[in-house]
């Protein structure tokens, strides 16, 4: 239902980098083995321990000194290895960042984040001179980079259930939605009524505002149904970065201060016109959503100081 989220996989790439070079290598310099190059079976055992083992791994294949893909082995979603062996053999792939770079490179060459071509998601890919004798080959390893950073955040499970709460969300949005259409019909019921009795015209000065209070409600209602469901549903959120939880509280809240400013108002105007005598309830409620508007504002300007704190402590550990 929503699309993953690619800016912010990037930016957490970013901040865990060293994490996840250092982890790829160990994966990587642990089966690069030379017969690896010409012992197919041997690739495809190593490719499902490694598997079993780091489930974010999609695929390992060798390439020969000229950069021709010597066999392939993946997994499907389920974490399945394929059953066609040597799937993709013979492809060239000698204009590949991760092998052209490779052939410079001392050690384990990573590339940056690119979009995959067999899953189209994210994903890095790590290669690896292997020497055997005097024959040169190369080990590539591809790593979904959204379930490696899910691996590393100890995210995993909490994604497994990510289809269940959207599921609920989804439910509670439309329960809410369902509520706001109730007042809706509710408050033109009430309108159309005013208006076809006879003795309508005595209270043409408050019936509107019995109608107001009822939309304003069916409409804070609505905005608080559609935030949940853009926010918990449509859209990828990532829960360890504050600015994410930040807005969607700025959303909520935003919400219920829309809909006390405007009852506070209607009441206010009610006691204006001699309607109503609860003027010192009409002043808290105006004043309670200024004081709520003010927290709100610090809730945010906190927010924001603390994820730059945060960040510029991530640069210089980078640096360092």
């Amino acid at each position: 239902m929503s699309s993953a989220n690619y800016i912010s996989t990037i930016e957490r790439y970013h901040e865990h980098a060293q994490a996840v070079r250092e982890l790829i290598e160990s994966i990587i310099t642990g089966i690069a083995e030379p017969r690896l190059l010409e012992d197919q079976s041997a690739l495809r055992r190593v490719t499902e321990r490694v598997i079993s083992m780091y489930p974010f791994v999609d695929l390992i294949y060798a390439l020969n000194k000229d950069g021709i893909q010597i066999a392939e082995y993946g997994a499907d979603e389920s974490g399945f290895v394929s059953k066609e062996p040597g799937k993709g053999e013979g492809i060239d792939r000698s204009q590949r960042p991760y092998f052209y770079h490779a052939r410079d490179c001392e050690g384990v060459y990573l590339t940056e984040p690119y979009l995959s071509s067999a899953s189209r998601d994210l994903c890095v890919s790590a290669t690896i001179r292997v020497r055997r004798g005097d024959a040169i080959g190369y080990l590539v390893v591809d790593v979904d980079l959204e379930a490696m950073m899910s691996f590393l955040l100890g995210d995993t499970l909490r994604q497994r259930a990510e289809p269940v709460f959207r599921l609920l969300y989804g439910v509670f949005a439309m329960a809410m939605l369902l509520v706001a259409g109730v007042l809706f019909y509710s408050s033109m019921s009430e309108l159309i009524t005013s208006l076809m009795e006879p003795g309508w015209v005595s209270e043409v000065r408050l019936k509107p505002f019995e109608v107001i209070v009822i939309l304003t409600l069916a409409m804070a209602v609505f905005d608080l149904a559609k935030t949940i469901f853009e926010e918990e549903v449509l859209l990828e959120k990532d829960v360890h970065r504050h600015s994410t939880v930040r807005r969607t509280m700025t959303r909520f809240v935003a919400a219920i201060l829309v809909a006390i400013l405007i009852e506070g108002l209607l009441t206010m105007f009610k006691v204006s016109m001699g309607y109503s005598d609860e003027g010192i309830n009409a002043s808290l409620m105006v004043f309670s959503a200024a004081a709520l508007l003010i927290a709100l504002g610090l809730y945010v300007y906190l927010g924001s100081l603390a994820e730059r704190a945060i960040s510029g402590n991530h640069k210089r550990d980078k640096r360092h």
